[in-house]
């Protein structure tokens, strides 16, 4: 399909612990789906409103050919950044086919 022409990676790391709690080992991520996809940023980013966090929050939508199954702890690669998916994945068919619609957001510094 033409619009799937984005390169995108669903990457997962496991849950480890230390003597801080407990977090994921981005260091040790395994890729659990690869391949095009679309990916549509907004065109707005949102700065933070306090001048002591001197972040900027990007969003987009990213969808995906297929029944992916992504995490709310997992990252997504898309556009040499790294996002982080906000609330379920939306799932729907169309016809035979099946795609994977997910919301996603980027901090930037």
């Amino acid at each position: 399909m033409a619009l799937f022409s984005d390169y995108i990676e669903i990457r997962r790391s496991p849950l480890i612990a230390d003597a801080y709690g407990h977090h994921r080992d981005w260091d040790t991520y395994t890729v659990v789906w690869s391949g095009l996809g679309a990916g549509v940023p907004y065109l707005r980013s949102h700065k933070a409103e306090t001048p002591v966090r001197e972040t900027t929050t990007n969003k987009a939508t990213i969808y995906l050919p297929g029944n992916i199954a992504v995490d709310s702890s997992d990252q997504v690669a898309f556009q040499d950044k790294l996002w982080t998916p906000e609330g379920e994945p939306w799932k729907w068919k169309l016809g035979s086919r099946q795609y994977t619609m997910i919301h996603v957001r980027g901090v930037t510094k």
